[in-house]
């Protein structure tokens, strides 16, 4: 029985890894077309290959976060499991998780607001912000999550 909580454990780690990778990837892909967009240069191969990495990122994340999901749901269905796997260090972990994405969030408009009133960029697209502060929140918590685990 050891082994099988040993085994989920090990694919909670891994699918959360995965999903932190493809929120990087979709992030950054993210940060440079707005930055694109916002500058005026949103045409050309640059623009076309940004796209396409943003769709396989996003199937990235959604392939992951269902796997993450069913192996989340089997363990809750599990007495032995869930006993082993949602003890009090992992609520512990996830509250600690969810008070560090409160702060990124607050640090992130902190920093946008400053460059958008030092660089005097009046901000015409509030949804650019808004997608970035929840990828940068849900990134974050994931990330702590998964470094507060390990």
């Amino acid at each position: 029985m050891n082994n099988k909580i040993e085994i989920y454990d090990q694919k909670r780690k891994n699918f959360r890894g995965g999903y932190i990778l493809g929120d990087i990837v979709f992030l950054v892909a993210f940060i440079v077309r707005s930055a694109m967009k916002i500058s005026g240069k949103g045409t050309g191969t640059l623009w076309t290959g940004l796209h396409v990495i943003l769709v396989f990122s996003l199937l990235w994340l959604a392939y992951f976060s269902i796997r993450l999901l069913f192996v989340e749901r089997t363990i809750r269905r599990d007495p032995v499991l869930n006993e082993a796997l949602h003890n009090e260090l992992d609520r512990l972990n996830e509250l600690k998780a969810w008070r560090i994405a409160f702060f990124s969030l607050i640090i992130l408009n902190l920093i946008a607001t400053y460059l958008f009133h030092i660089f005097d960029i009046p901000l015409r697209d509030p949804i650019i912000l808004i997608i970035t502060s929840l990828l940068v929140g849900f990134g974050s918590f994931d990330l702590a999550r998964y470094l507060l685990d390990r």
